[in-house]
C-alpha cells in the first residue's frame, strides 16, 4: 500500500517529482502529462479517445491540488486544471519506465 502514497511532491520547469512512502523516487515529463491529460475534455469526449492536446508544444505547471488520498489535479499555465492523475497510475508508469498515459490510451 505504501508504494502508491506520496511522501513528497514537487516540480520544476520540466518535471513533476514524486517521492513515494516506500522510498522510490519518480519523475514525470510535464509536457507529456499535459498532452495526455486524463479528463474527458482533453480526451475528446466520452467515447473513443480523440485527443485534442497532442499539439501543445510548451506548458508550465503552476501548481497542484491533492484529490483525497488517491490523486492529484495539476494546474497548468493555460488555465486547465480538471485532469485527475491517480497515484496508482502515476506509480504504475514509473515502475514500468514508461511515459504516462491515461487508462485506455496505453
Amino acid at each position: 500500500m505504501l508504494h502508491t502514497i506520496p511522501s513528497k511532491i514537487s516540480f520544476d520547469n520540466q518535471y513533476l517529482y514524486i517521492q513515494w512512502k516506500d522510498g522510490k523516487e519518480c519523475k514525470y515529463d510535464l509536457l507529456n502529462l499535459r498532452r495526455y491529460c486524463p479528463c474527458a475534455q482533453c480526451r475528446g469526449g466520452h467515447g473513443e479517445p480523440n485527443r485534442t492536446t497532442l499539439n501543445i508544444q510548451k506548458i508550465e505547471l503552476v501548481g497542484y491540488k491533492k484529490i483525497g488520498r488517491y490523486a492529484i489535479s495539476l494546474i497548468w499555465s493555460d488555465g486547465h486544471d480538471t485532469g485527475i492523475y491517480t497515484f496508482d497510475s502515476l506509480r504504475y508508469f514509473c515502475d514500468q519506465n514508461k511515459e504516462y498515459r491515461p487508462p485506455g490510451e496505453e
